[in-house]
């Protein structure tokens, strides 16, 4: 197996270079959509970098008309129908776990505290979710709706679940059959390997310190591939003083178009995340036909057969990692899980959503 030192962490691996699919969440530019029929899209972004321009939509929302659904898929109170990652408080408290040493965690709570966004994002949550015109709340995980209803127990919005869908155009074991031998000559992969795969930029949140232990405790055949290109030196680092350098490979960042291939090396895809609302990496292995190992801090987790398509964990701790990649050994990777759903019927279900929200509508105009 080629060793990726260091210096090379940094620059684009030999392979599937890996730059994960955004994710809608958190990170992602938030957009806010009115139709059905309305206008189309606007791009609203973070509430600090343009106020004005939520204020601006904020103002347009009061001069629809009345026979208009107003969808948001951001931060925008008023709308009929928002689809929620989650409360943003939700995220501050729960992404705490994954700071190992207590001081770090203070010091880390201390400063969300005092960030004056963090202070605005909480303000908004509760005029989104309390909002007398909010008739619906699409949470994408149980995960999601279980925090709303924990924090806004007297929203009046009814909340729906619908997970995040997948492009099984893009992502199916057709494609994995087919893009498989590429891929792992590509890494650098041997029949006897048996590879795990990980995938994100926020290494810290999503747990790879735990993974890289939790490969000391596997037998030596099993090996590490790394997609992603945040701070790979102190992971490669650490890597290094387990003694576990030659079983990680760490390929970078890669383009969303060649994410089929890395899932296609794979033996198993490890998400040992302390937080995240959905995580779309799980789904999208799930739909070619990797057995994945998650936690139950990640949304996603619900698609799992817990045993048959991958396992979840209750906190990911590296031995408890290992044990999980390991039992899933017979699990052949490949295989038609069907455990997903796909873009267009995801955009279905909005659909239905709108049409129930505009029948409530119409028959309370009526009374």
């Amino acid at each position: 197996m080629r060793r990726n030192g260091p210096r090379r962490a940094r620059r684009q691996g030999p392979g599937p270079a890996p730059a994960r699919r955004r994710p809608v969440g958190r990170s992602q530019r938030r957009t806010t959509g009115r139709g059905h029929p309305g206008a189309g899209p606007v791009e609203a972004g973070p509430v600090h970098e343009n106020p004005g321009l939520h204020l601006a939509a904020t103002r347009a929302l009061r001069e629809l008309p009345p026979t208009t659904i107003s969808v948001s898929f951001g931060n925008m109170a008023g709308c009929h129908i928002h689809r929620s990652g989650g409360p943003h408080r939700d995220f501050m408290h729960n992404s705490l776990a994954a700071q190992r040493s207590p001081l770090r965690r203070f010091t880390k709570a201390l400063s969300r505290l005092l960030n004056p966004n963090n202070l605005l994002m909480a303000v908004l949550d509760r005029k989104i979710y309390n909002h007398p015109a909010t008739r619906r709340i699409i949470a994408i995980s149980q995960n999601v709706r279980a925090a709303v209803a924990r924090q806004f127990p007297h929203s009046p919005a009814t909340v729906v679940v619908i997970p995040n869908g997948v492009d099984t155009r893009r992502f199916n074991i057709r494609r994995f059959t087919d893009l498989r031998g590429e891929s792992r000559r590509l890494v650098g992969l041997r029949e006897k390997h048996r590879a795990i795969g990980f995938c994100s930029s926020n290494f810290e949140l999503k747990g790879l310190d735990r993974l890289i232990a939790a490969l000391a405790h596997l037998p030596e055949e099993y090996v590490l591939v790394v997609a992603g290109g945040r701070r790979s030196r102190k992971y490669a680092d650490y890597a290094a003083s387990l003694g576990m350098e030659k079983r990680v490979v760490f390929l970078g960042k890669v383009k969303a178009t060649d994410m089929p291939r890395f899932y296609a090396g794979l033996d198993v895809l490890c998400h040992p995340s302390f937080y995240d609302t959905f995580g779309n990496v799980v789904a999208e292995a799930q739909a070619m036909g990797v057995p994945t190992v998650t936690t139950r801090a990640t949304g996603a987790c619900d698609i799992i057969d817990d045993g048959r398509t991958g396992r979840v964990l209750d906190q990911p701790e590296p031995w408890a990692l290992a044990n999980a990649i390991f039992d899933l050994r017979e699990v052949k990777a490949g295989t038609d899980f069907g455990c997903v759903e796909d873009d267009e019927q995801v955009f279905a279900r909005y659909l239905e959503v709108i049409e129930a929200v505009r029948a409530e509508l119409a028959e309370g105009a009526g009374r």
